[in-house]
């Protein structure tokens, strides 16, 4: 449970809340490119939280192609949705990487819920904190330099589920961070080599070093002066 505390979600549950997420929880392997589950599918599974690699949440396109919504990595809990309204996954979940995935199952949790219905407010809290998050990157402003800087922001700190723990090093591409973004590959490139023109980050291969997280946000939002309160 300790690794699992690193999630700002899970660590501020009730423990009863917590064990009852764990009491039938199992964990499944994935290889890379291994799906999870796809969008439509009639969920199984109340709950999800990346304990090891990387899931990659996309969608579809009429082309044949995918568009990357988000990266999830250790330890972000996601399927939420499904576990609220009872309809089916929405968008696709894939393994980047071999990865370990925690999986609630939906019945045994949600028989368990109806009878701790106080605990359907964690729930709905961690619902709300991806809305915060989508609503922010909806209403994202500037030039794709800064737009980049703030979304990288977001990933370092696991769109909110590593607020107080932020991690510096991301294992995400520029094709990635382009299809998040919705624009191309070389435009990325231009708008990278400007941040680290800055001294704002390093490049490596499908990586990416934050050097100043404060500085990076602080360009994110055009300020001149540091915002020690990390707000977006």
């Amino acid at each position: 449970m300790t690794t699992l505390d690193t999630d700002e979600w899970f660590s501020s549950c009730a423990l009863e809340l917590k064990q009852g997420l764990l009491r039938s929880a199992r964990l499944q392997r994935l290889g890379p490119g291994e799906v999870l589950y796809r969008d439509g599918q009639l969920a199984q599974q109340a709950l999800f939280c990346v304990v090891e690699g990387a899931v990659r949440i996309c969608s579809s396109l009429q082309n044949g192609t995918t568009s990357l919504l988000a990266y999830l990595e250790p330890c972000h809990w996601f399927g939420d949705i499904s576990l609220i309204d009872s309809g089916p996954y929405v968008h696709d979940a894939v393994a980047d990487v071999e990865s370990r995935i925690l999986c609630v199952p939906l019945q045994p949790f949600t028989q368990w819920l109806d009878q701790n219905p106080q605990y359907w407010r964690d729930i709905a809290r961690l619902s709300i904190n991806k809305l915060r998050v989508a609503y922010q990157v909806i209403a994202e402003p500037g030039a794709l330099q800064h737009r980049l800087a703030r979304r990288l922001w977001l990933l370092a700190h696991g769109f909110g589920s590593r607020a107080q723990r932020p991690s510096p090093h991301l294992s995400v591409s520029q094709e990635d961070l382009a299809q998040m973004m919705g624009s191309t590959r070389q435009s990325i490139n231009a708008a990278l080599a400007r941040l680290e023109g800055l001294g704002l980050l390093k490049q490596g291969y499908k990586s990416i070093e934050i050097s100043d997280l404060a500085r990076l946000l602080d360009h994110a939002n055009h300020l001149e002066s540091n915002n020690p309160a990390g707000r977006i």
